[in-house]
């Protein structure tokens, strides 16, 4: 059914205007973007009908390849707009599709709408100069129309011809500019990790995760042949490159058994993996075209900055070619590949954060030689991860913003600076390589799930309750004191926190703005929300009512993170400190705002117990050779208290209290099958409780009695994709 793009519609306190893509609620314009006013001008024009799930992406997204969460987040776009209403007039009708059950009137008989059109028709002339001289003639028509009846109907005429017009070459002139990319997908696997492209374009390499660690594998990209050219090993590779001769593998891999990354060197068809010596990068590497060199970015915590390096491809002969002091600028250096050597060899593109009174994200074009450096433009994004060469003259890579937090390809000239967005979809792209001008990135696509675990004995046989599954990400969750489920989400297209029953039903955001990152935490005193809130580049602690209004700020970031709240609601621990920077333990106290640091050294991510007493972190025990450990540091004045092991096998580092205070718990995977370790302070032995859920836990929390847990968990679908000109 083709949409009318003249309609117009009234339902409710809204009226829908197909000429000129309008929603508005009681006259005032409600912004919707493109893809959301598609789908609601279709469920309007087809109210009382049930549609298909497939019928609506079919036609929303004509003749492209997209998943079922695309359409799950643009419908809960909508329903974030009706929800000052008592009902969504969007309606789920589970398993079938949606129906639209407001009562719409159509109005595009109404004689009001002749007036528009022509009201609307000058707007958009003055907008676009291009066509000005023919506002004029339209003008004049209009001005005559009273003595002539043809020559108001030829006004009329040349008007809706304009706003079509004007409405296209708007669109046009804003759409982005992907320079003809087709999208291809690679694999249907759903589980690659991280990936790149031989420098001929003829094969992709890939990790895939498994049971026991991850694999990397060997694909030609025209025929679809694949094979296995490295069998799991218990490791993350967090970053792949391929030497300029096609014929070697450059690893980079991280482990919870060691205190740093390794990267291994391998042939491209498989064979005996070399570590090299010298290189602690934790990230991929970029080589020199003539492949004698590599290029790579390292944290220096001990001098509180990180690096861009280049040495011999052997790893031998580093140099520094520039620096970023902690507390003014960084690289990134983890899980991404931020750096990328130009195919003439003059300068590195690097990403990098600059602090002012904000951290934002640009890219540095960075002389090899003498180490001088500009910006190749002067656009900045919250984030910018991934970076490749389409050419001489274009650079290739993946930034986002934390609202909307959907990394998207975009590409800046060399020479002129202009930026062009590549995609602009609902997928989330990372890891990004370029051979001959197509790109290999890993499309991923989530699926969160809150889950409710009974564990009233601590022993394997609890079980498990789904009560919540939404296309986006649930990264904090908590049981509030009235029973109510707190928990953040991005369902409506923002970072919210939201409250559901312990069934999962009546969700609702009950924060605007509130842009959760790193972090939330709930009083067990009066119900009110601490969490953290990311806004242009800063990492701050803002405090919330128990309804999630009047929030205030309470630091200044910029790096204040994973707060906790104490027993008794007066005070808060927190992380101050980011990645691979120095990282502590605070204690900020409510009644005054005072702030006592308890850790002077590594510190990251505290668990209180339930009495408040003490604080649970996580640290490099460098006396056992630098292996994660839990410490234990007293909340009311910095002491230690100790340290707990915990088993190798353990690399999520998510940890609680067990509310009786006897116990830490901590989460580990065995394949996809999440599990929770119980470890006694007293030394005992270890108790485990498998397959809990599946997936990746993103936060997870104890009902007061210990009787439950609470866990938001999420799958990924992650697939190699090909874009080809």
């Amino acid at each position: 059914m083709e949409t009318l793009q003249g309609a117009r519609f009234r339902f409710g306190r809204y009226d829908l205007d197909g000429s000129r893509r309008r929603l508005t609620r009681d006259g005032v314009i409600v912004a919707l973007k493109p893809k959301a006013f598609d789908l609601l001008q279709y469920l309007v024009e087809n109210h009382g009908k049930l549609i298909s799930k497939n019928e609506l992406i079919e036609h929303i997204w004509p003749g492209q390849f997209v998943e079922d969460n695309n359409l799950t987040v643009q419908i809960s776009s909508l329903r974030k707009v009706f929800h000052e209403d008592a009902d969504s007039p969007i309606k789920t009708v589970p398993g079938a599709g949606y129906t639209f059950v407001a009562d719409v009137f159509d109005l595009a008989n109404d004689s009001e709408l002749i007036i528009e059109q022509r009201s609307i028709s000058r707007m958009v002339i003055e907008e676009s100069e291009p066509i000005s001289a023919t506002s004029h003639l339209t003008q004049t028509l209009s001005r005559t129309a009273s003595r002539s009846r043809a020559f108001t109907v030829l006004a009329l005429s040349i008007s809706a011809i304009l706003v079509v017009s004007g409405f296209v070459y708007v669109q046009s002139r804003n759409s982005p500019d992907d320079r003809g990319y087709q999208l291809s997908k690679l694999t249907s696997s759903g589980d690659v990790t991280s990936a790149t492209i031989t420098p001929d374009g003829n094969y992709a390499v890939y990790a895939r995760k498994e049971s026991g660690g991850e694999s990397l594998w060997l694909r030609q990209i025209e025929t679809g042949s694949q094979q296995k050219i490295l069998e799991v090993k218990p490791v993350r590779f967090v970053g792949l490159a391929i030497s300029p001769d096609n014929s070697l593998i450059y690893a980079t891999t991280f482990s919870p058994t060691l205190p740093d990354p390794q990267i291994w060197r391998m042939p491209l068809l498989g064979g005996v993996a070399e570590p090299l010596a010298n290189v602690t990068t934790g990230a991929a590497v970029s080589f020199s075209p003539d492949g004698k060199k590599i290029a790579y970015t390292e944290s220096r915590s001990s001098m509180k900055e990180t690096q861009l390096l280049t040495s011999d491809a052997d790893g031998s002969n580093k140099r520094v070619i520039a620096r970023a002091a902690d507390d003014q600028r960084s690289f990134p250096n983890f899980n991404v590949n931020p750096v990328a050597w130009s195919p003439d060899g003059s300068v590195i593109a690097a990403s990098i954060g600059e602090r002012s009174v904000d951290i934002k994200h640009g890219i540095l074009l960075i002389d090899p030689q003498n180490g001088a450096e500009r910006f190749v433009t002067d656009r900045r994004w919250d984030f910018i991860d991934d970076l490749t060469w389409i050419d001489d003259e274009e650079l290739a890579f993946i930034a986002y913003s934390v609202a909307p937090s959907i990394r998207q390809i975009w590409a800046v000239s060399r020479s002129t600076g202009e930026v062009r967005q590549i995609t602009n979809d609902l997928s989330d792209y990372s890891w990004l390589a370029g051979a001959r001008g197509d790109l290999l990135t890993v499309q991923r696509n989530p699926l969160s799930r809150v889950s409710i675990i009974n564990i009233a004995e601590k022993t394997d046989g609890a079980s498990s309750r789904e009560i919540l599954n939404e296309s986006g990400m649930v990264e904090n969750v908590a049981f509030a004191a009235d029973g109510t489920i707190v928990y953040s989400s991005t369902a409506n297209g923002g970072r919210e926190i939201w409250r559901m029953t312990a069934d999962g039903s009546q969700a609702k955001p009950i924060t605007s703005n509130a842009n959760v990152t790193f972090g939330m935490s709930v009083s067990p005193v009066d119900g009110s929300i601490v969490f953290c809130s990311t806004e242009g580049g800063k990492h701050v602690l803002k405090l919330a009512d128990a309804e999630g209004s009047n929030i205030r700020t309470l630091t200044d970031g910029p790096d204040d993170v994973n707060p906790e709240f104490t027993a008794d609601g007066l005070s808060i621990v927190f992380q101050k400190g980011l990645y691979d920077k120095l990282v502590t333990l605070w204690r900020l106290d409510l009644a005054d705002g005072s702030r006592t640091q308890l850790t002077q050294t590594f510190a990251a991510k505290p668990a209180i117990s339930s009495d408040g007493s003490k604080a649970a972190y996580y640290f490099m025990d460098q006396e056992k050779g630098g292996v994660w450990t839990i410490g234990l540091v007293s909340v009311s004045n910095g002491l230690p208290l100790g340290k707990l092991d915990f088993p190798r096998s353990v690399s999520e580092r998510r940890m609680r209290w067990h509310p009786d205070g006897t116990a830490i718990a901590q989460i580990f995977n065995s394949g996809d099958a999440i599990n929770l370790l119980l470890m006694p302070l007293n030394g005992a032995a270890a108790t485990s409780l498998s397959d809990l859920a599946k997936g990746e836990v993103q936060g997870f929390r104890f009902s007061p009695d210990g009787r439950k847990i609470v866990m938001a968990h999420s799958q990924e679908r992650r697939d190699l994709i090909r874009l080809a000109k």
